[in-house]
């Protein structure tokens, strides 16, 4: 009776154990942020090709550069796209892991803590502290008309581009947490990003404070 009882505690463990090992992948998060890293790519392509909506005010002129900066960012955005789709394709099978995890986690970590950091900094800016962000200056209008142009990118970011980041970041964290196949691999998955989120804004926020802009856009 007891050799019984051990035999099926064995079994039981040996069971938990290859459910833990073999937890099942749901490629629709793949999918899902494949679709929406190409949709996020193909507004840094209608900048690249001269598109103006959503652009900061200064932009036009510094027309060549910010044309050039998204061409580069349109194309790391469609290799990212495709070590994305890689996590449910075979040869995942083959690398080690590491090597897709590791752009995926750089994509998800810049993204969120742009949005974060984006939040706040907008926030205080159209709440009155017009020192949270760093708007280049815009030669040839008015005082008037620049704060004008300032406070409609401000809303812009806060309404649009903020939460685009915001779900490209956790889209690509979700599709490469459901690719990992424990429960552990997963929460240290989820942790590593949330610090690393944190190392960033916190990075930034010391930056501000000390008069140093962390960022613009």
């Amino acid at each position: 009776m007891a050799y019984e009882t051990r035999v099926s505690a064995a079994n039981n463990s040996n069971s938990q154990r290859n459910r833990e090992a073999t937890l099942p992948p749901r490629p629709i998060l793949v999918y899902v942020a494949f679709a929406f890293t190409l949709l996020f790519m193909a507004l840094h392509v209608y900048w690249a090709v001269g598109g103006g909506w959503g652009l900061p005010p200064s932009a036009p002129e510094h027309e060549l550069m910010v044309r050039a900066a998204n061409w580069v960012v349109s194309a790391i955005m469609l290799i990212g796209a495709f070590f994305v789709l890689a996590l449910n394709h075979p040869i995942s099978r083959r690398l080690p892991a590491w090597m897709l995890l590791m752009p995926i986690w750089v994509g998800a970590v810049v993204c969120i803590s742009h949005s974060v950091f984006g939040f706040v900094t907008k926030g205080l800016f159209l709440a009155g502290w017009h020192g949270a962000v760093n708007f280049p200056v815009i030669h040839g209008v008015s005082a008037a008309t620049a704060a004008s142009k300032n406070h409609l990118a401000a809303v812009h970011d806060l309404a649009v581009f903020e939460p685009c980041f915001l779900m490209q970041g956790v889209v690509l964290a979700l599709a490469a947490w459901q690719f990992l196949r424990t429960p552990t691999a997963r929460r240290n998955w989820l942790v590593s990003i949330i610090l690393g989120t944190v190392v960033i804004d916190v990075f930034g926020g010391m930056l501000s404070l000390a008069g140093l802009h962390f960022a613009i856009g």
